[in-house]
């Protein structure tokens, strides 16, 4: 008997170890990455992540959610709904500022253009002296704006800004005659210009993107790993961007990011990069601006605001 009951604990025990070997090699199911986009070209190498399974492909789940304004996706990102944001230094600068731990990872290329109106007259940057640009204050869009002018050895003073928030209603007073011009992103600038606008400069021309992607302090310390996968799959789907013609796409494109349908036959899209860090010049640069118009009280150096272990090449 005692014989028995002590074969019967080793079996007992056996399958005890067993189950507990089985439950260690069941693979802890992936963290889902949230990343906030808005309806802007931005985006579209995530888009195309998605839609052709590249996420999958590199072991990490992504939900992509789609914003309608700036406001909505940082309330979002806050309130800890999203991990990461298709976004600008100017933003991540701000976000700092108000104490949220957000970090570049990458920048991105999207192209913002300085346009004037169909029946303005206006020839060039030097001709907007004196002039009313529609524009968002205290944004890229602004300090692009900014920049422009001081290449063409323009002052901020030598022009009229005049605040408009809304996009579509930036386009609208722009081809209406009510402002003589405005700075858009693509692909609104794109539509401006098959409907008369010239475009006088851009920060595709200035070399001087100050775009960027980037991911909260808390999401880079607990997914990592997750995160590095991301970008692999961002990479994946810039290179389907470089080798695949426009139209094969664009129908999904326009309709996954709510564009205005006729915008399909002047859609332009940037020549995206494999992902890379932020220019470090570029970073000091908008600091130093957002410092001399006083949005910010803080200094920023790059290693404030750039996480530089994401891309790391094995």
């Amino acid at each position: 008997m005692k014989k028995l009951l002590t074969i019967f604990m080793i079996i007992i025990s056996s399958l005890a170890w067993a189950g507990c070997s089985q439950k260690e090699d069941v693979a802890t199911p992936p963290e889902t990455i949230n990343i906030g986009v808005m309806p802007d070209v931005e985006s579209i190498p995530f888009i195309i992540a998605e839609k052709n399974g590249y996420f999958a492909r590199e072991g990490v789940k992504v939900n992509i959610e789609h914003f309608k304004s700036a406001q909505d996706r940082d309330s979002a990102l806050q309130s800890g709904k999203l991990d990461g944001v298709i976004t600008d230094i100017v933003a991540v600068v701000f976000a700092n500022e108000g104490g949220f731990d957000l970090r570049m990872i990458a920048k991105n290329d999207g192209n913002i253009e300085l346009l004037a109106g169909p029946e303005s007259g206006i020839k060039s940057v030097e001709e907007i002296k004196g002039k009313d640009i529609g524009l968002s204050t205290n944004t890229i869009m602004e300090y692009s704006l900014d920049k422009m002018l001081a290449d063409a050895q323009l002052a901020p003073a030598d022009i009229n800004k005049v605040a408009v928030p809304q996009l579509p209603t930036r386009l609208e007073m722009l081809q209406g005659g009510k402002i003589d011009a405005a700075i858009l992103p693509e692909p609104l600038a794109g539509l401006a210009v098959k409907n008369g606008a010239l475009v006088l400069n851009s920060t595709d021309r200035m070399a001087h993107k100050a775009g960027a992607i980037a991911f909260t302090g808390k999401s880079l310390k607990e997914n990592a790993e997750a995160i590095k996968a991301v970008f692999r799959a961002y990479n994946e789907g810039v290179a389907y961007l470089a080798r695949e013609p426009v139209a094969g796409y664009a129908d999904f494109i326009i309709e996954t990011q709510g564009f205005p349908p006729d915008i399909k036959d002047s859609l332009q899209l940037p020549q995206y990069s494999q992902a890379e860090l932020p220019d470090e010049k570029i970073v000091a640069q908008v600091v130093q601006w957002m410092q001399a118009k006083k949005l910010i009280k803080g200094s920023y150096e790059y290693k404030d605001l750039v996480d530089q272990t994401v891309l790391i090449r094995k």
